[in-house]
């Protein structure tokens, strides 16, 4: 059954479609779709505008033909990347801050569990701002609730998913402050959405950054 907001990856697409993942994630890259971040997974929300981008690379991948450019509309500022409503609340902390965020940044200290060979891969944060020593992160549904079977599959390190990204969470925020880093996390909660948790993108919103930021503002 399909469940409107539910997690979808490029794997699960391939898989029902009889396509090679490696082959389709290959395709995803050539097709350059602007809302990804470089070495980020290809999960989406299933219904999304990133889900059909994927569904369109899987259509030209199936009829031999690979040559999509994102058809997403920009948003505020003509970013291509605030997409995504991650991207969407970092451009406004940018625009409140006046400083532009290094996203997906990576700590020395701030690393995931070790794989099955021992292995800690960097733990990136959203967006950091090194000349105001301050981290934000933007929680997305899943990171307050059950999303689907989804939270349930097995990470590299054994545990499943929903545990990781709670212990992931909870990491960044015991390990920034105790390097001297400020974070400040944003919830969907605390702007207008709709009932997949998508944000709606409102005036307001800048207020509620504006607001939680203004600390650092000056």
């Amino acid at each position: 059954m399909t469940i409107p907001g539910q997690l979808i990856t490029a794997v699960d697409m391939a898989v029902a479609s009889g396509i090679d993942p490696k082959r389709f994630r290959a395709a995803l890259r050539a097709a350059s779709l602007n809302w990804h971040p470089h070495n980020g997974r290809w999960e989406v929300v299933r219904g999304s505008d990133q889900h059909r981008d994927m569904e369109r690379v899987m259509a030209r991948l199936c009829g031999g033909s690979v040559r999509l450019r994102s058809t997403l509309k920009t948003v505020q500022g003509g970013s291509l990347a605030a997409l995504r409503d991650e991207h969407y609340v970092l451009d406004l902390c940018d625009a409140v801050l006046g400083l532009k965020a290094v996203r997906q940044h990576c700590f020395e200290f701030l690393t995931g569990d070790p794989d099955r060979r021992a292995r800690r891969k960097p733990l990136p944060v959203d967006g950091f701002y090194p000349a105001l020593g301050l981290v934000v992160e933007y929680h997305e549904r899943q990171h307050r609730e059950r999303v689907g079977f989804f939270d349930d599959k097995p990470t590299v390190s054994g545990i499943p998913r929903g545990e990781q990204r709670r212990r992931y969470d909870e990491r960044r925020a015991d390990l920034l402050p105790r390097h001297g880093y400020s974070l400040v996390v944003f919830e969907v909660a605390e702007f207008a959405h709709d009932r997949a948790k998508r944000l709606l993108r409102t005036p307001e919103d800048q207020e509620v950054i504006s607001r939680r930021l203004s600390s650092f503002i000056g």
